[in-house]
């Protein structure tokens, strides 16, 4: 299994999780997106998205921001009182 997809599962599960217990929008839609991105990943790593000579991973350009935009919004938004 690749890398990629067991960490982004484990930071969906872990936002996932923050969001059950303090219900805030920023942390569910954070956990939503890193779940949306370890199924896009798993598919890549299959070669369902991508062919074998796929190195060079422009979508990630795109991908990584959103994330961590999402997951520092997600951060701030749980720490706040």
């Amino acid at each position: 299994m690749n890398v990629f997809v067991l960490a982004a599962g484990m930071m969906a599960v872990i936002h996932l999780v923050a969001g059950c217990q303090r219900p805030r929008l920023a942390v569910i839609v954070s956990g939503v997106l890193w779940l949306l991105y370890a199924v896009w990943e798993r598919q890549v790593a299959t070669g369902a998205l991508c062919d074998a000579d796929c190195n060079i991973r422009v979508d990630l350009v795109f991908i990584f921001p959103i994330l961590a935009l999402a997951t520092l919004s997600a951060y701030q938004s749980y720490n706040r009182t």
